[in-house]
């Protein structure tokens, strides 16, 4: 009596060939894909689909100059301020070297997390 039986044919054990080559390859493009939107967003994670989000305007109320990368152009880093029910926030934002030099003053349209005012992601800068 024989304890393995015989096989007869090609054996395939688990995945087969064709479906093993393209598995590294989909999670790689899908990696790829997730870098670049991460990347296009300054590395920042924008809100979530299912978080509640308003829109109001906020004033800038302090505008700090620095040099930028390896001494060219200049980084800003603002101060703005908004009011969300009786709540005041004051939050510090640095801009991209693309952005001009905001003033104080200026008017901000930012976008907020309802459950959590202190979550806020600048949609644009608006002409005064």
């Amino acid at each position: 009596m024989e304890c393995f039986p015989q096989y007869s044919g090609k054996q395939t054990v688990g995945l087969n060939s064709k479906m093993a080559k393209q598995n590294p390859w989909i999670i790689g493009i899908l990696g790829f894909g997730v870098f670049l939107y991460l990347a296009w967003n300054n590395f920042e994670m924008p809100f979530a689909p299912w978080t509640k989000t308003a829109e109001i305007k906020a004033v800038i109320t302090e505008n700090a100059l620095g040099y930028g990368p390896m001494g060219r152009g200049y980084t800003q880093i603002i101060t703005i301020s908004y009011q969300v029910d009786d709540s005041v926030y004051v939050q510090k934002k640095k801009l991209s070297q693309r952005i001009d030099k905001k003033k104080m003053g200026s008017k901000v349209l930012i976008e907020y997390a309802v459950k959590d005012p202190g979550n806020f992601e600048i949609k644009g800068f608006l002409k005064q």
